[in-house]
């Protein structure tokens, strides 16, 4: 255990371990490596934007129209012929037929023979070909008709492999056949590799491209686009979607084999296929020039220079394929970063953690705040004993207040410590998830067993986060309609219109985007019930539909004039008075008489203070069995308010248990809630600190002594605490910087005044130090300059700090325009 703590102690050789990890990870899990390399080299396309591809390639496709006009597919081989004719006489440099003619069709016969002289005639068709299975179990190369019956035509194959991309293979081999790729024989160069990796750089659409109807009717007319083809690479193949196979990549959800060989096509032509073989290779050179790069001695913070090293891998990256077409195995590098900055977040966490011991044990430090008063008072019953007469009233009433304090912080000791027994909640009563043992709630829920069965509507009424919805599940598993649907609508969360389309559904072509048909909840909720939370949040317009459904079960999709039927349960829930909107003539009043059949008044958390205990332990229990509370967080939280209700108790439990199991503690102490819900107004770190530099009377040493006093935490922690206090007291008191001194010192003591004007002083002087430094600059900008002035800072504390910074920044402002 020593050794490896070692170990973490040096961290370049963690980094260089975790580097090595994310490497073996992206090795080992293709899937991950292949999916965020294209990831990656899809955000590349979006920031370099769609170029346009080379003017020299044109496609003919053959699309779902031409088909269904030339009766049907396959369209007979005379098509082919004829566009072969038509573009031969535009003198074309190159014909790919993008289909292959299969040798299956026997009524082509005819149209085959047309076909073959058009081909011979020409001498510029490139016929397509495919390794598959040509019968014997064994794969062969298969060839178009004319390609078989005239050896003497040139023809390519189409096959390509999907991996990280695709790519098309420069030649095939089968037996002791081999053929070319369709793009070479059409481009009539030749590959240096095995492979032409494609590089997707643009739609296909962006192509000059015609459907074969368009084309031979533009032939007839004479067309300037037609009659300008000459010396161009054309392209014919289908892509009908039916028909064709499609790939997708970054600029199309379907690319047909014609668009794809179209873009490889261009690839070759304008050089701009993607280098593959030399991505391993640059990947290394990276991933050693940015590891030297981040182990280079700096004064900014690792992190800082990780972010350095990261954005320069991407500036270098992207150059490199945009330019280049070099595509970096970008996981082999991603995955690394995000390990070290995974780690070194780890390193920064626990450095801060030790550096300032904000996590500081809050028993230890009760404990010796009463044993250091415990000796105040010891001294001061002695000097009591020896004192003379005139003395001693003064030395009783000192007396007297530590025992006050002392008798103070004994109780919270004592109540911190305590754990609430759990012997007195043998009463708990859970129905349907709500969680309760006052009369209040029992008699609300022998209400809800006496309505439940009966199938009227009813209104919920009470404040936000005291448990509407759980009542409106009880009522639905309690009638006749538990079986089927309970479906829940905040009428709040959702403007007018989309609301009307939530509850009653829309049509196709309702409105832009509904695309299809959809249901509404109410139709959803047929033979249930629907709940229809913060009812009073809707307006007049739409209240006048819902009476229409609430009253007949009547609704219109949005979009339709056909009239649908549901026979629904409706449970209403508002937590405003909805009698007094009516009066307002805010709410609809034929509307509300519908909805107040049956009426619920649920009580807030503050009028059932006696679920508060049965409440704080269920929600334990939900977050972990074996953590307890103590008495004094209980009886905390039991003089709660509570205006969040419910709700806001559970926040509260769920924060309080991470923050004790944070310290390896299984009871929740004051500390673990905010200081909004502490009873106990001496315990927390704040009090302890300024009520023992107050005793010391802000000597010079107060700090540290105090620092000592409170289980020798650290002294920054006091220091900064003592910081964010004249923060909040200066802004409080609006920059009345006599008041703040005064609230401070809690004395009239005239050394103590002018010891803590002068820490105040210095305060303030070091921003306005700083601030002079930096000209014309947003807050924003002053904020990231002053990172140091907020590091140590108790989080609690940063608004105010960000307050007095404003202020002395409007300040000098002033001071500026007024020429002091």
């Amino acid at each position: 255990m020593t050794q490896l703590r070692q170990i973490l102690k040096n961290k370049n050789i963690v980094r260089f371990v975790i580097t090595a990890l994310g490497i073996v990870i992206a090795l080992l899990f293709t899937g991950l490596n292949q999916s965020l390399s294209k990831s990656v080299s899809n955000a590349f396309l979006f920031l370099g934007g769609e170029n346009k591809p080379d003017s020299n390639i044109v496609i003919i496709k053959i699309n779902q129209s031409d088909i269904e006009k030339l009766g049907g597919w396959p369209l007979r081989r005379s098509y082919y012929a004829l566009l072969v004719n038509k573009l031969t006489k535009l003198h074309v440099s190159k014909i790919g037929i993008e289909v292959l003619l299969s040798s299956n069709a026997a009524s082509q016969g005819v149209y085959n023979e047309l076909l073959a002289e058009e081909l011979k005639k020409s001498g510029k068709v490139v016929l397509s070909s495919i390794l598959g299975d040509g019968g014997s179990g064994r794969d062969s190369i298969i060839y178009s008709q004319p390609r078989i019956e005239n050896q003497e035509l040139q023809s390519g194959h189409l096959n390509y492999l999907s991996r990280d991309g695709i790519y098309i293979p420069a030649e095939i081999r089968s037996r002791d056949k081999s053929e070319k790729a369709f793009i070479l024989n059409i481009s009539g160069k030749l590959l240096s590799d095995p492979y032409l990796k494609v590089n997707f750089y643009t739609s296909w659409k962006n192509f000059q491209n015609y459907s074969l109807i368009e084309f031979l009717r533009l032939f007839e007319e004479r067309d300037s686009h037609i009659t300008s083809l000459k010396n161009k690479f054309i392209l014919i193949g289908v892509s009908d979607p039916s028909i064709a196979k499609t790939i997708r990549t970054f600029y199309d959800e379907e690319l047909p084999g014609v668009g794809l060989h179209a873009i490889a096509l261009d690839n070759i032509l304008t050089n701009r296929q993607l280098n593959y073989k030399s991505a391993n290779i640059i990947t290394v050179i990276l991933i050693l020039f940015l590891f030297v790069g981040t182990q280079i001695r700096s004064r900014l913070p690792y992190y800082y220079i990780l972010g350095i090293s990261l954005i320069s891998y991407i500036v270098i990256a992207f150059i490199l394929f945009s330019f280049f077409h070099v595509e970096v195995n970008h996981s082999f590098l991603i995955l690394p970063f995000f390990f070290i900055g995974g780690l070194e977040l780890f390193y920064m966490i626990t450095e801060n953690k030790k550096q300032l011991n904000e996590s500081y044990n809050e028993t230890e430090i009760l404990r010796n705040t009463l044993s250091s008063k415990e000796g105040q008072l010891a001294k001061l019953q002695y000097e009591f004993e020896l004192s003379h007469e005139t003395v001693r009233l003064e030395l009783d009433r000192k007396i007297i207040l530590l025992k006050e304090e002392i008798s103070l912080l004994k109780n919270i000791q004592q109540a911190n410590e305590e754990i609430v027994s759990s012997a007195s909640l043998t009463e708990v009563n859970n129905f349907q998830g709500i969680v309760y043992k006052s009369r209040v709630m029992e008699s609300l829920v022998e209400m809800i067993h006496k309505i439940a069965p009966h199938d009227v509507t009813v209104l919920i009424q009470g404040e936000s986060g005291s448990g509407k919805e759980l009542v409106a599940h009880a009522i639905h598993y309690l009638s006749r309609r538990k079986g089927r649907n309970f479906i829940a609508v905040n009428c709040a969360a959702l403007t007018e219109s989309i609301l009307e389309s939530e509850l009653f559904g829309h049509v196709k072509g309702a409105f832009t985007n509904a695309l299809a048909d959809k249901k509404g909840r109410f139709e959803i909720a047929d033979g249930g019930t629907i709940f229809l939370d913060e009812i009073g949040e809707t307006s007049e317009n739409f209240q006048a539909k819902l009476l229409r459904v609430i009253q007949f079960g009547d609704f219109d999709k949005v979009g339709s004039s056909k009239t649908q039927h549901v026979d629904v349960r409706v449970v209403a829930a508002t937590n405003k008075k909805l009698d007094e909107l009516v009066q307002k003539k805010q709410f609809r009043e034929d509307l509300y008489y519908r909805l107040n059949v049956l009426k619920l008044e649920l009580p807030p958390l503050r009028d059932r203070r006696d679920d508060i205990e049965v409440l704080v332990r269920h929600f334990l229990d939900l977050e972990d069995k074996e953590v307890k509370i103590s008495r004094a967080v209980m009886e905390s939280l039991n003089q709660n308010v509570w205006k969040g209700n419910v709700r806001e108790l559970e926040s509260v439990i769920k924060r309080a248990v991470i923050l004790a199991k944070s310290e390896k503690r299984n009871i929740i102490k004051l500390n673990d809630i905010s200081e909004d819900y502490r009873a106990y107004d001496k315990a927390n770190l704040e009090t302890f600190i300024l009520d023992s530099i107050r005793a010391k009377e802000f000597s010079h040493s107060s700090i540290n002594e105090t620092a000592k006093e409170l289980g020798n935490l650290n002294r920054t922690v006091v220091s900064e605490h003592l910081r964010g206090i004249f923060f909040r007291t200066y802004v409080n008191n609006k920059y009345n910087f006599d008041k703040t001194a005064d609230e401070i010192a809690g004395s009239e003591n005239e050394k103590m005044l002018e010891r803590v004007k002068s820490k105040c002083v210095t305060y303030v002087a070091n921003i306005e130090k700083d601030l002079r430094h930096i000209e014309n600059k947003s807050f924003e900008d002053i904020k990231i300059a002053f990172t140091s002035k907020y590091r140590n800072l108790p989080s609690k504390y940063h608004n105010y700090l960000d307050e007095v910074i404003k202020h002395l920044c409007n300040k000098s402002a002033e001071n500026e325009v007024s020429g002091i």
